[in-house]
């Protein structure tokens, strides 16, 4: 079986498992919010600064994550461009329109990416995402974020607090490592690594209780969800595989241009539907939006895998 593909169906199996415990109340709402500061505080974070501090320095490597940066501007701006375009076309209601800029344009780039590309790549492939990881997140909570608070609520101190994460101080560390070649001591470097290693099963565990909670309805009705997944989940990835392998690959290496490829397949990320609850805008929509795009994902991001894959190969 593809590697790919049997990876993606034990994700399947992970998320599956969380969803139901959640469904008959194992895992309540405080276990999960518990949960997810946890991830995104303390073991992803780690699993960066692990991942980036055991590699090897060699100059190609910076070459390499600073050609994802620059490709991560250019594609999420494109996205963030054809959503407000969509948005403006569709005509959505002022609780709707900023979640939908957002949907369209921001991926779930550490719940679901990393337990992806650690299985699939290795240490490499967390390298790799974590520039588009970072650049995602600097243009959510700068760009997002603020589409989503139609109001206005929160404070551009806030919103800049957030920016500087774990996770951005983490790669930052990482990189200082690599470049000076620092190492801890064998017996700390591991313990932080095992710990960081939690973030697969954590991760998924945590998307399959969220979507637990989401009361899809009429969701799978809804053309806007449908445009998020088109858009950002296959027609932007694909002209991106394309462009990287046929027309200038920016000396990146096959890894590389996959991992890139599959961060902007990534189904939607599960804080739009945080913040949307947060700022009074259309929870319920971002929830939805969230549970069909992850279920999509799991038959989209194998695709475009192969696709990409192709364009590689011939």
């Amino acid at each position: 079986m593809d590697i790919m593909i049997e990876k993606v169906i034990m994700f399947a199996i992970i998320i599956a498992i969380s969803f139901i415990a959640t469904k008959i109340g194992w895992l309540g709402e405080n276990v999960r919010e518990g949960l997810s500061r946890f991830i995104m505080k303390v073991a992803a974070p780690l699993m960066l600064f692990t991942s980036i501090a055991a590699l090897d320095f060699d100059s190609t490597l910076i070459r390499e994550a600073a050609a994802i940066v620059l490709i991560s501007l250019v594609v999420i701006v494109l996205l963030v461009l054809i959503a407000k375009a969509y948005v403006r076309f569709a005509r959505l209601d002022e609780k709707t329109r900023g979640v939908q800029i957002s949907v369209m344009s921001f991926g779930n780039v550490a719940f679901i990416a990393y337990p992806l590309f650690e299985a699939v790549f290795g240490v490499i492939g967390i390298f790799y995402g974590a520039f588009y990881h970072i650049i995602n997140d600097i243009f959510f909570w700068s760009i997002g974020a603020v589409n989503i608070d139609y109001k206005r609520s929160q404070s551009k101190k806030e919103m800049i607090k957030k920016i500087f994460s774990n996770n951005l101080i983490a790669v930052l560390l990482g990189l200082a490592a690599l470049l000076t070649q620092f190492r801890l001591p064998a017996i700390i470097f591991g313990t932080l690594e095992k710990l960081g290693g939690t973030t697969l099963y954590l991760s998924l565990s945590f998307i399959g209780a969220t979507m637990a909670t989401v009361d899809i309805g009429k969701t799978y009705k809804k053309l806007s969800i449908y445009v998020a997944v088109f858009v950002k989940m296959i027609i932007v990835p694909i002209v991106v595989a394309f462009i990287l392998t046929k027309v200038y690959s920016f000396g990146l290496s096959r890894v590389a241009i996959s991992v890139v490829v599959l961060q902007i397949a990534m189904p939607v990320m599960t804080v739009i539907a945080i913040t949307a609850n947060e700022v009074g805008a259309n929870y319920k929509y971002a929830s939805e939006v969230v549970f069909m795009t992850t279920i999509i994902s799991l038959v989209t991001m194998p695709i475009i895998m192969k696709i990409t894959q192709y364009f590689l190969m011939n």
